[in-house]
């Protein structure tokens, strides 16, 4: 297998690659916004004194994502990495909620504890500049090819599932991916078995089995607020009137800034087990679908329970059933600052009662899904 152009940059790239981006204007100035105690000659010095992509991630990039961390979050927490061994590498398998994020917060998160940071998994629909390409494949990240004619898309499939087993089993390197395509825009979280199916095609022998040796942990981001909320009505409004939803040129980038930079309230992340265990049981199985749907499910349950419900996901959920059922997991006010919250985001869709309910589904989703597991 050939993995030239999906693959993360390697050390002996990194300085030429760093230096060709300190070019981009956009990208520097966005650093030094942040990292407002140094000088851009000062950061430039910095990052070319790294010798490894690692202590790059470590120490710059760990660094710029504490800084949104602190200007977007309210209260930043995660658990669960006791379940994580550092000398193993796991296949991080996330809900996704914000483009950028769910994958730079899960590294933090490694880093912080000093565990080696995982590779990303990134679409190639979002890489819409060259210098992103590099921005992202110098930050560990492995190209995920979208939109192939027919005849080019299962050797593709067939390419990364075999550049995943590789990374985790001869590179001994984490990998993150979102449970599937695209963010779950409903808050509704749900692992697409197609996504399991090409993890399976590098198996050489019992699929089950080569399942199991990539130690698929999942992981649940539960964010109280999505900075991009309100940008996710529009598409959700004409789906649900069944027409067909077309981006707008620079739709992609403009989620990204907000997801950044946007309120997020407060943000937990858990990290689960390695499901091994529990999809052992599943040898009988022999039709393969059923096999990847069960173990879809299995995946599913765990972020469910993971998921750490915030004030906007009760709030939203009696609001949009018209209940007092979770009344005493408020904040102090926190129905009136939830409602005045969703007032404020939807100005320009007053009155338009569809959208209201397709706000509340995006943020209820999380508490009905959970409670579907108890």
């Amino acid at each position: 297998m050939n993995y030239e152009d999906i693959r993360p940059y390697n050390d002996d790239e990194y300085h030429q690659i760093i230096t060709e981006l300190f070019e981009i204007e956009p990208l520097m100035a966005t650093i030094d916004n942040y990292l407002t105690e140094l000088s851009l000659p000062q950061i430039k010095e910095m990052m070319l004194g790294y010798g490894t992509i690692q202590e790059f991630q470590s120490k710059m990039v760990c660094n710029f994502i504490s800084r949104i961390i602190e200007r977007s979050v309210n209260n930043f927490s995660y658990d669960g990495l006791k379940n994580i061994d550092k000398e193993e590498s796991y296949l991080l398998l996330s809900n996704h909620r914000d483009i950028v994020l769910d994958s730079a917060l899960i590294n933090y998160c490694l880093n912080d504890k000093q565990y080696n940071t995982s590779e990303i998994a990134i679409g190639d629909n979002l890489l819409s500049k060259d210098w992103i390409k590099k921005l992202v494949r110098v930050n560990k990240s492995f190209i995920v090819k979208r939109n192939l004619p027919k005849e080019e898309m299962l050797p593709s499939s067939q390419n990364l599932s075999a550049y995943i087993a590789h990374t985790l089993k001869e590179k001994k390197q984490s990998v993150w991916i979102a449970q599937r395509e695209g963010r779950a825009k409903d808050g509704f979280d749900k692992t697409n078995p197609g996504l399991l199916k090409m993890f399976g095609m590098a198996a050489e022998a019992n699929l089950l089995d080569h399942l199991i040796s990539l130690n698929i942990t999942p992981v649940s981001l539960a964010y109280e607020l999505d900075p991009c909320d309100v940008f996710k009505v529009p598409e959700l409004l004409k789906k649900s009137a069944g027409e067909t939803y077309v981006k707008a040129k620079g739709e992609d980038e403009k989620n990204m800034l907000f997801g950044i930079q946007g309120n997020k309230g407060n943000v937990h992340i858990q990290f689960g087990t390695p499901i091994n265990d529990k999809i052992k049981g599943f040898a009988d199985i022999k039709n393969r679908n059923q096999l990847l749907k069960g173990i879809a499910e299995v995946i599913d349950r765990e972020v469910y329970q993971n998921y750490h419900l915030w004030n906007s996901n009760y709030v939203a959920y009696d609001l949009l059933n018209s209940s007092s059922k979770y009344v005493n997991k408020y904040d102090e006010n926190g129905k009136e600052k939830f409602q005045d919250y969703m007032s404020e985001k939807l100005i320009g869709l007053e009155g338009n009662k569809e959208a209201e309910k397709i706000f509340l589904k995006m943020y209820a989703n999380p508490t009905i899904n959970a409670e579907e597991t108890k």
